[in-house]
């Protein structure tokens, strides 16, 4: 079978994008079993979808919703695939979530729901053999107005997937500096995660099964990046990077021993290792970790069920600061009933730990979570009907609806403060100024503009100006909201 995947180009995107992982592994395992492959990926460049369909031909189209700034677009190749006569696959964590919303906004063949890659292969494996796609687990379609699910597919053995290959894409297009590095390259070491976080859709997209490819693998891509396109430095794409102690050791020994030399970022669970497990991550090669640690507050932390052990999170980030280690901590802000105390609790304990960086994020009721079922059975939340209300939606800048008790100027301002900390302080070395960090976040915007039209450079020039503007007025105008807080962080 001749396979089209496609990357649909997003709206007001203002950051460097990443290489599509999920989408690139797929396609590899069908070329390795005998299917043509090919990806297009609008992010990158936006080319004739029609023309585009002629040239290769494709049985079958897939498109990967990944963003809810995707979906005007995801809807035109869409479409166009449907006209050209492909049989159209969405796939993605939003509409493996939310599929009967998808179905009623696109008329399309599939969904994909969950992992993809055995999925994919049975299905392009039966339809080259004319039998009934209907029959293959992992998909979803509707049929006389309803939604009908087959069998629920089975995780599979991440052992048995090749290495990604790289050709697929235009890898540099991808590459970007970060943390004192020139040339940094997402990849991923495991998948899922066993958290039961009532603000996350892993527990439902995941089932909290959490699986981790074989070193030898990973380490194979990491060495072809390095040869083939230059790269220093891998940012782990895992939703958690190591269950314990003993899985760090091993993949930490794995790096040093590779002799590959490569720099790399991860997130991990704050509280569950040591000062000497930091030392030997920073001996592998890690130079930056991130903690979602999302609330200050114990009563908030044992409402969203994070289950971190509260007493150690400070001393995870004395002891990454001890061995010279970057952190990040990541808070969550606007909690449905979120008290007045609980968000002080939050500030307060982003002011005194020891981390490099602090930022924060609107709650935002995410389909598959239990914040999300539990606002929407309530009636506290609707959610959008339409392609386009999901557009419009701004999270990211600001918090509406607000399901806390906390006012949404507050939230603005103190969300404001730390990124603009953030924003303006020195980029993570002794080597570095100030604004570095604002330096990085103008050449990610730049890039964006190679192989886009004029009015999507307009957009994005206007969608940066306004993220801008919004975080230094928030920041700077509201001196009131600052002191009330007590907003204070030492450089």
């Amino acid at each position: 079978m001749r396979v089209l995947f496609i990357n649909p180009a997003m709206e007001r995107y203002t950051r460097q994008v990443s290489m599509p992982l999920g989408m690139m592994s797929i396609a590899t395992y069908l070329q390795a079993n005998g299917h043509t492959v090919k990806i297009i990926d609008r992010t990158i460049k936006t080319t004739n979808i029609k023309k585009e369909l002629e040239a290769f031909s494709p049985d079958i189209v897939g498109v990967s919703v990944f963003s809810l700034k995707s979906f005007t677009d995801a809807r035109k190749v869409s479409l166009a695939a449907k006209a050209y006569g492909a049989k159209v696959v969405w796939g993605g964590i939003f509409v493996s979530l939310d599929t009967e919303f998808t179905f009623n906004n696109i008329d399309i063949d599939f969904i994909s729901i969950g992992e993809g890659e055995a999925t994919w292969l049975d299905l392009a494996d039966t339809l080259e053999a004319g039998g009934d796609p209907t029959t293959v687990a992992g998909l979803a379609y509707k049929k006389d107005g309803k939604v009908i699910y087959t069998a629920e597919r089975e995780f599979m053995d991440l052992a048995l997937l090749p290495p990604i290959d790289f050709t697929l894409v235009d890898v540099d297009r991808y590459l970007g500096a970060m943390y004192g590095c020139k040339k940094t390259a997402l990849l991923y070491m495991s998948k899922g995660c066993y958290g039961q976080c009532t603000f996350c859709f892993n527990k439902k997209f995941h089932r909290q099964c959490y699986r981790v490819r074989p070193v030898e693998t990973f380490l194979k891509e990491v060495e072809y990046l390095m040869k083939n396109h230059d790269v220093d430095c891998i940012y782990f794409a895992d939703e958690l990077w190591c269950r314990n102690k003993e899985e760090l050791k091993y993949q930490c020994n794995a790096f040093i021993e590779s002799g590959l030399g490569f720099k790399w970022f991860t997130e991990t669970r704050a509280g569950y290792f040591d000062k000497e497990d930091y030392a030997l991550m920073k001996k592998a090669g890690c130079i930056c970790v991130a903690f979602g640690i999302e609330t200050g507050s114990r009563s908030m932390m044992k409402k969203i069920k994070k289950n971190l052990p509260y007493d150690k999170i400070a001393e995870t980030f004395e002891n990454c600061k001890a061995v010279d280690l970057v952190s990040i901590a990541n808070f969550i802000i606007g909690f449905p009933d979120e008290t007045e105390e609980e968000f002080r609790d939050t500030i307060n304990m982003a002011m005194n730990i020891a981390s490099t960086q602090r930022t924060f994020f609107f709650f935002m009721p995410g389909p598959g979570s239990e914040l999300y079922e539990e606002l929407v059975e309530s009636g506290r939340y609707t959610p959008p009907k339409t392609f386009k209300d999901y557009t419009n939606i701004r999270f990211f800048y600001s918090p509406k609806p607000n399901f806390s008790q906390i006012p949404s100027r507050d939230l603005k301002v103190v969300r404001s403060y730390f990124l603009w900390k953030g924003f303006s302080r020195k980029y993570f070395s002794e080597t570095s100024r100030k604004y570095d960090i604002a330096k990085k976040d103008i050449v990610d915007i730049l890039k964006q503009f190679k192989g886009h039209d004029l009015r999507f450079a307009i957009q994005l020039i206007l969608s940066s100006a306004y993220e801008f503007i919004d975080i230094f007025s928030y920041a700077h105008f509201f001196p009131s909201i600052v002191k009330k807080y007590n907003l204070k962080i030492d450089e």
